[in-house]
């Protein structure tokens, strides 16, 4: 299959931690990106290490492996190392245009949903092992005198880099102006937001009038498409109806026992979220190239000539690598690393700001962070300055190590 192997491979990975951890695991990446937008951060990530994983796994054995040129010819030996750096590049940047091709067709050929969501919470049946599901009573409740109102959101599956007006239809026997402050014909939702509130306020006119409805609907997007609910409990609706009372929703709700209950979370923006789009900084990439290939070879050079020292260096390097896999955020987001008290290990680990990065160029379209790339290319050039001067000055050791 030749090169279609630098395509095919990093999306088997793909699949493989999908599974594990989105299915088996159900680890959540964040609460504003979708199952999709996640894959793509995640195979961006994995297109990435695997190029420079291969590097290092290959070269700390090369040497090892060719004995019979260095020995038998005379042959510049540092080629190997280099030329296995160069091979690992080619072979990622035939599987970069798959992230990009799949950025482009979800950011200019599809549009996300948009929905309202419900406040959903379960409860325990008795003699059932599974959950009961229910719409929350008081959250659709709202008292006339109540000063804050009721907040709902306004929620997309994903955000855009360009802002999405959405149209609501709004009825029920409550009257606009005079009964609650009347609502906008189109909600806008700015652009890298996820979701934007809609607030109910109650307008006290010391009435006794009983019971009155307002009724949002969702009937047009520009920019997003409807999400079709699939069941009446779904949090994400199209419509919804909230009642507004002479008295405060709370004590309406008071007969509303519930037990061991848990709310479900609803979508949220969290904070550094970037929404999928391609832009001018792609022309960065060439530059992200060279650093890494600086960063690879050095190491290379190191660890192929302490392995022909010490031979447990290959495995050791195997085992390394994996450690250094799961430590940096591929799988998961930077964000639950600082909230765990980690976040020492990111301003440790040089991959980490190279993948981001990657990321921020290829499936975010904007500019790297230029402090992390400093840094990554002062670390490169100490790691490159180190293992070439300690493979030249053990060149001439090799014939007899080996």
């Amino acid at each position: 299959m030749g090169f279609f192997w630098s395509v095919i491979f990093p999306i088997i990975n793909l699949f493989v931690y999908m599974f594990v951890f989105r299915l088996v695991l159900n680890t959540r990446w964040s609460d504003s990106q979708g199952a999709t937008e996640v894959a793509l951060v995640m195979l961006a990530g994995i297109v990435v290490w695997t190029g420079f994983a291969e590097t290092i796994s290959r070269s700390t054995n090369c040497l090892v492996e060719h004995a019979n040129l260095i020995k038998k010819v005379v042959f510049p030996s540092q080629l190997l190392p280099a030329y296995l750096t160069i091979s690992s590049l080619v072979n990622m940047a035939i599987g970069l245009p798959v992230v990009v091709g799949m950025i482009a067709l979800l950011t200019y050929a599809s549009e996300p949903d948009v929905h309202l969501n419900l406040n959903v919470e379960a409860y325990e049946i008795e003699g059932q092992e599974a959950p009961g599901y229910r719409v929350v009573a008081s959250s659709l409740l709202v008292g006339e005198s109540d000063p804050n109102g009721r907040e709902i959101s306004l929620q997309l599956s994903r955000g855009l880099s360009r802002e999405v007006r959405v149209r609501l239809e709004v009825g029920g026997t409550a009257t606009p102006g005079v009964d609650y402050v009347a609502l906008p014909e189109w909600i806008v939702i700015p652009e890298a937001q996820v979701r934007t509130p809609i607030r109910i306020q109650p307008l006290a006119d010391g009435e006794p009038e009983g019971f009155e409805t307002i009724t949002i609907k969702i009937t047009e997007g520009d920019g997003a498409s409807l999400y079709t609910p699939e069941g009446e409990l779904d949090a994400r609706q199209n419509m919804l109806t909230m009642t507004i009372a002479n008295s405060d929703a709370p004590a309406l709700a008071a007969d509303h026992e519930l037990r061991s209950v848990q709310v479900l979370p609803v979508m949220a923006r969290e904070p550094g979220y970037k929404p999928l789009g391609l832009g001018l900084s792609i022309v960065v990439l060439p530059l992200l190239f060279v650093l890494q290939g600086i960063f690879t070879v050095g190491l290379a050079f190191f660890l192929s000539t302490l392995n022909v020292f010490l031979r447990d260096t290959f495995h050791l390097v195997g085992v390394g690598v994996t450690v250094w896999m799961f430590g940096t955020p591929i799988f998961y987001p930077a964000a639950m690393v600082e909230r765990a008290g980690f976040g020492w290990m990111l301003n440790l680990n040089p991959m980490y700001w190279l993948i981001e990065a990657y990321r921020d160029v290829l499936i975010h379209g904007v500019w790297p962070n230029w402090q992390h790339l400093l840094m990554f290319l002062g670390v490169s050039l100490v790691v490159l300055t180190v293992g070439s001067r300690f493979f030249k000055s053990q060149t001439h050791r090799f014939p007899d190590l080996l």
